[in-house]
């Protein structure tokens, strides 16, 4: 079955275009996938649990006009996890700056999704000379203003987004999505096993992310770069009323709300922003108020 899973997943990154690759980072063996033509480069950051792998979908597109590099964090997916590391988010950012180093990344644009919204806003902060677009999708930081379904089930000693069963994996993905895309049940099954073997570890990270100084809402005027903030009016992981947020913290930002849509605008309703973050690569700036409305409808 994990063959069968594994060959799926190979056989979507063919069509995306992109190949795995294998680069050492300070004490970590890291796997990136990478594809694409055109002399830009986009990197996008996952989520918490998962990998590389989640942008396939929108690499499909992207990889026709630019170089696409998508990592497996270290300690998610591929990528070496130790058991003893801190994969809090001061322990990942420097990692990125090393794996960016290695991969010789000039002036590129910058994408991330939840816990990799986090890193790429702050590492946009932090070397601001280096991102030339920044793309943030439901990304992770905020002291939410209103609390998401998440935070109040971990309120109540329930994290669901850690996996410890079967039915635990599938109680996962209900809450991800408004309306579950097909999934082949062959990469469901290898996705829940893997993310029930790592639950012990995954929890502790889960803990390590709570807690981040400086505040990342402190660090966000420093950012240079136009930001696109992507945000389903329906996450359940994190609340929308976290989008306010970071539009106020970054000089040069604007906001797109995905109707009908959860945690996952990557796979749930890719399309209906597929063309404005096209736009915003090309032009690099943001897009007007009428686009963004058009994106919506």
């Amino acid at each position: 079955m994990p063959k069968l899973a594994q060959s799926l997943i190979a056989f979507e990154r063919f069509m995306a275009g992109v190949k795995r690759h294998v680069v050492q980072v300070d004490d970590h063996r890291v796997v990136y996938s990478e594809g694409g033509r055109g002399t830009e480069t986009v990197l996008l950051l996952h989520g918490f649990g998962a990998s590389g792998d989640s942008w396939n979908r929108l690499a499909a597109t992207l990889t026709r006009k630019y170089r696409v590099i998508a990592p497996d964090l270290p300690g998610w997916g591929a990528s070496t996890r130790i058991e003893s590391a801190s994969y809090g988010y001061p322990s990942q950012l420097q990692r990125l700056h090393s794996l960016i180093q290695e991969l010789k990344l000039d002036r590129f644009h910058l994408g991330g999704h939840s816990m990799g919204g986090f890193l790429a806003s702050a590492y946009a902060a932090q070397s601001p000379e280096k991102v030339l677009t920044l793309a943030l999708v439901c990304p992770h930081g905020m002291a939410e203003p209103q609390p998401s379904d998440l935070a109040r089930s971990v309120e109540k000693g329930d994290n669901w987004l850690v996996v410890s069963s079967r039915e635990g994996f599938d109680r996962l993905l209900n809450n991800l999505f408004v309306k579950r895309p097909y999934i082949p049940g062959a990469v469901i099954k290898y996705l829940g096993q893997l993310a029930m073997r790592n639950s012990a570890k995954s929890l502790q990270i889960f803990d390590e992310l709570q807690h981040n100084q400086p505040p990342l809402i402190a660090r966000l005027p420093q950012i240079q770069a136009p930001a696109l903030i992507i945000w389903g009016d329906q996450d359940r992981v994190i609340h929308i009323s976290c989008a306010e947020l970071f539009a106020k913290g970054i000089e040069r930002s604007t906001v797109l709300v995905i109707p009908g849509c959860g945690h996952m605008p990557l796979t749930e309703k890719l399309k209906s922003w597929t063309k404005l973050y096209l736009a915003f690569l090309e032009n690099r700036q943001l897009p007007a108020e009428q686009e963004v409305r058009r994106a919506t409808a």
